[in-house]
């Protein structure tokens, strides 16, 4: 079974823009980790493009990547590219509906994609969507509004960011007597939350959820913004099953979620509210199997095979750190 792993950032989605380093670095940890993970599986082939301007030698072995140089389409490379597998995983910013385009284009084929389909990266896409959509069905979210802001005290500290913007790109706090003009695009204020940043990593199928892990997330402030250094995977184990009840709520109410997606949250003293929703693979990916012993990417082709979700987790597991800024684990 051939499968195209196409990680947007490091397959020659930038190839004729500067490459920023910081997102080839979480582009490559994602990448290295699916890979790896499909080596695992027995007749399994997974299939890459690669910016020639990234390192080739720290691939996994068994793995064919495609080099895309400067005067090529990537485009063009991708499309073909689809035709030749059995199945398509792409990776890549719900920013400028990218990911939403790379899914339809999957979908105009007869290959199997292996995320979630274009119609719930529609929505997910959105922050502003998605919390109307999570607030419909009665679940805790970070209040969230168009910028400008009217219904917030003034006097109060918002984030102000891209409505589709990803993790923390664009995020900028803005207090009382501030004076800021957004770029272009939809914008959206939520109010600042004191709390912890952590993230659930969970398999979602057809308004089922099963979660797989409670991650921690090392956000850093930086000026009147904010960075994500890294994160702690299975940080937080779910003796009580709040989180996998939590992560059931979010299934419900975008039941088209599907495979694997990422649910990043504040805990706040009043409890855990729900920020965002990532339809696609996320850095809490890369240390997944170390942590919890599962194979996220096998699991995701049985679930494809069957229709079925996998039974709770019985091991424990441990607790795994990656740093984005060394790109390790340990």
């Amino acid at each position: 079974m051939d499968i195209l792993v196409f990680e947007f950032i490091t397959g020659g989605g930038l190839r004729q823009k500067p490459l920023p380093p910081g997102l080839a670095t979480e582009g490559d940890l994602m990448l290295r980790a699916l890979v790896e993970d499909l080596l695992e599986i027995p007749g399994v082939r997974p299939l890459i493009l690669r910016d020639d301007r990234l390192d080739f030698g720290c691939l996994p072995r068994g793995v064919t990547a495609t080099p895309i140089a400067a005067g090529d389409e990537p485009d063009r490379i991708w499309q073909d590219a689809i035709g030749q597998c059995d199945a398509a995983w792409p990776i890549a910013p719900e920013t400028g509906g990218v990911l939403e385009r790379l899914c339809r284009e999957v979908e105009r084929t007869a290959t199997p994609l292996l995320t979630s389909p274009a119609s719930a990266v529609t929505v997910a896409a959105s922050k502003l969507a998605t919390a109307k959509t999570l607030e419909r069905h009665r679940l805790p979210t970070v209040p969230t509004s168009s910028w400008p802001a009217r219904q917030y005290d003034a006097s109060s500290a918002l984030v102000v960011k891209p409505d589709d913007g990803a993790g923390c790109e664009g995020a900028r706090v803005i207090r009382s007597g501030c004076d800021f003009a957004p770029g272009p695009g939809r914008w959206i204020a939520q109010p600042l939350l004191e709390g912890d940043s952590f993230s659930l990593s969970v398999l979602f199928s057809r308004g089922h959820a099963r979660l797989l892990s409670c991650n921690r997330q090392h956000v850093e402030k930086t000026g009147d913004g904010f960075a994500l250094r890294g994160c702690t995977v299975n940080a937080l184990d779910d003796p009580d099953g709040r989180w996998q009840t939590l992560a059931c709520g979010v299934a419900t109410a975008l039941p088209e979620l599907w495979g694997y997606a990422g649910i990043d949250l504040i805990r706040t003293a009043d409890g855990p509210v729900i920020l965002e929703v990532n339809p696609r693979v996320t850095t809490s990916y890369a240390g997944l199997k170390a942590a919890t012993g599962e194979n996220p990417a096998a699991m995701t082709l049985e679930l494809h095979r069957t229709g079925r979700l996998p039974s709770p987790r019985t091991r424990r597991g441990r607790p795994v750190t990656l740093n984005l800024e060394h790109s390790d684990a340990h």
